[in-house]
């Protein structure tokens, strides 16, 4: 079979979902509340080993740590682009007898991935170990090769849960992952043996655990069929080709900042980066959760009604999801460098400023992830491809400047920059696919 029959093949199982299979009225009420009580659990996790590794090691030590953090978030992006979102936009539309194959291909699909990037980490590793043998950056990087897979492949069965709407099986599977992580973090710290590399590796121990475990609850539900599978990836691509290379110049925009740091300032400066971004991750659970939530729900209201629908839910995705975090960025104006201290000493005293600053960026970074969705709900995230370049171009002209000039301040503010400017005209963008995608219906 071409190509394009199997494209044509798996397209003819989508349908839209009828309303009365979506969560309604109580049920999404429980669905949103699990939600964020996951998230606690995930994004507490997160936190706890941020807190513990910036108070037990030194400024150096930490900023190898948000490195290697900013990595895994680089590619959780990427993975989000070429499998979780696309798996989230088809999902719904898909036949419930072509779901466990739908389920096991992207779950294919997502190993091959992991098992690439380690590779490419490790390679990086070899090269710094070359410039650089007594540097900490190579054991890093080699334990951030060792446990990538498993990293990506948490937030991977995460997503599935939530696009299956299954949010009490992610609650189950992060509260495994997380008793194991902070398990084997307190014996390392007990050791003395808790630095950058020892926590990676202990991240990656949690969560090969954990998604061995789910695998084996859900076994069942999942069927890896590789003729499937060829045409599963033709007709991901067809729209996560987009996804990617939008994905990609966001995080270039969005995750630069950390290395354009350590490169003008030096690993300390990243520390203290790291512990403003991580004072600001104490609205995680308020941030993902919702993502969590209105990320599967603006892509179902579109299965369901269609693009009338999708623009209704979105504007009150993106009211409730911005103004929740421009409420919470005013407590963090006032109280931000009182919480850096308390949580990761006096060493980090001043960072008030740019923990509000961060928190600023974070209200429209939040406008544009609903605008998104709903780009990528109408299939329209080629659009959403270019309005990245306005970030990307903001982050060029402005933030590398800024970040040279002004150190983690100037990072801060050219991530504004970027993600304001990117958020402004990605509300236009989306008004004329909405208008066009209206025109089009009507001449049907």
């Amino acid at each position: 079979m071409s190509n394009a029959a199997e494209i044509a093949s798996r397209i003819s199982v989508l349908r839209r979902r009828p309303a009365s299979q979506a969560p309604g009225g109580g049920s999404a009420l429980r669905g949103g509340s699990l939600t964020i009580a996951d998230q606690v659990i995930a994004s507490g996790t997160t936190f706890a080993t941020s807190v513990l590794i910036g108070r037990t090691c030194s400024k150096e030590e930490f900023g190898l740590y948000m490195l290697g953090f900013s990595v895994l978030t680089f590619l959780m992006t990427i993975q989000g682009s070429l499998i979780s979102t696309p798996y989230m936009i088809y999902y719904p539309r898909t036949e419930e007898n072509h779901r466990p194959r739908f389920t096991g291909s992207a779950l294919l699909f997502q190993l091959t991935l992991g098992v690439i990037v380690a590779l490419l980490i490790v390679v990086g590793a070899f090269i710094a170990w070359q410039l650089q043998p007594t540097s900490g950056m190579t054991g890093m990087l080699l334990a951030l090769g060792i446990a990538i897979s498993f990293l990506l492949l948490r937030d991977f069965i995460r997503q599935v849960c939530f696009a299956q709407f299954e949010v009490s099986r992610a609650v189950a599977f992060d509260a495994s992952v997380a008793a194991w992580q902070l398990g084997a973090l307190g014996i390392l710290a007990i050791a003395g043996a808790l630095n950058a590399s020892s926590e990676l590796l202990a991240l990656g121990s949690a969560c090969a655990v954990g998604s061995l475990g789910w695998y084996w609850s859900r076994r069942a539900a999942i069927a890896i069929h590789l003729p499937s599978a060829k045409g599963d990836l033709a007709l991901a691509w067809s729209s996560g080709k987009w996804l990617f290379a939008s994905g990609l110049v966001w995080s270039i925009s969005m995750n630069l900042y950390a290395w354009l740091i350590v490169g003008f300032h030096g690993a300390a400066s990243v520390g203290a980066w790291g512990v403003a971004l991580g004072t600001v991750t104490l609205l995680n659970p308020l941030i993902l959760g919702l993502q969590n939530y209105l990320g599967p729900h603006i892509m179902h209201a579109y299965a369901r009604g269609g693009v009338e629908q999708l623009a209704r839910t979105v504007l009150k995705s993106s009211l409730t999801y911005a103004g929740s975090l421009l409420l919470f960025s005013a407590v963090l104006f006032l109280a931000g460098d009182f919480l850096v201290v308390l949580l990761y000493g006096p060493k980090y005293a001043g960072s008030g400023l740019l923990v509000a600053l961060l928190s600023i960026n974070l209200v429209f970074v939040a406008l544009g992830f609903c605008l998104s969705r709903g780009l990528f709900a109408m299939e329209e995230a080629s659009l959403d491809f270019r309005v990245n370049f306005v970030a990307l171009a903001a982050m060029l002209v402005l933030g590398i400047g800024f970040a040279r000039a002004y150190g983690p301040m100037g990072a801060a503010l050219g991530q504004i920059a970027a993600s304001a400017s990117a958020a402004v005209v990605r509300v236009a963008v989306f008004i004329l696919a909405f208008r066009r995608a209206q025109g089009a219906r009507a001449c049907t």
